[in-house]
């Protein structure tokens, strides 16, 4: 595991938006190395080919997260922040009382816990755990 010092200078640098594809870009680029030498022409080679397939991944993940249906929505601070609240659903996995304090703490926007769990049922995203629950 990289440590989060070196990691965090590394997504900057790179203009990588996501953490896990750091060590996705160590291991592609090693294995690059060792297949195609370490001339300064085949690095770079190596470099510009993995960072424009990390890109073209994010990019396509963030298209993925938009495709999100509002037409039901009447809460405007959740239509406003859906994009954040799929985001730290699916991808960060919190909860739904957890993403309401994260939007409390991050924007002062103040929306229910229910809202938030009617709006990610809407969208067909709850967990089977919590659908068995609530």
């Amino acid at each position: 595991m990289l440590p989060q010092t070196q990691v965090k200078p590394l997504m900057k640098k790179l203009a990588i938006k996501k953490e896990k594809h750091i060590p996705y870009f160590l291991k592609r680029l090693k294995g690059w190395i060792d297949k195609n030498g370490n001339t300064t022409i085949s690095i770079a080679k190596g470099i510009n080919k993995i960072l424009d397939d990390i890109h073209q991944k994010e990019i396509k993940e963030a298209q993925e997260i938009k495709k999100i249906n509002l037409s039901k929505v009447k809460n405007k601070l959740i239509e406003r922040y859906a994009n954040e609240i799929v985001e730290l659903y699916t991808q960060k996995e919190l909860g739904v009382r957890r993403i309401q304090q994260w939007l409390w703490d991050a924007h002062r926007a103040k929306i229910s816990y229910s809202s938030i769990y009617r709006f990610l049922q809407s969208q067909n995203l709850i967990r089977k755990k919590e659908q068995e629950n609530g």
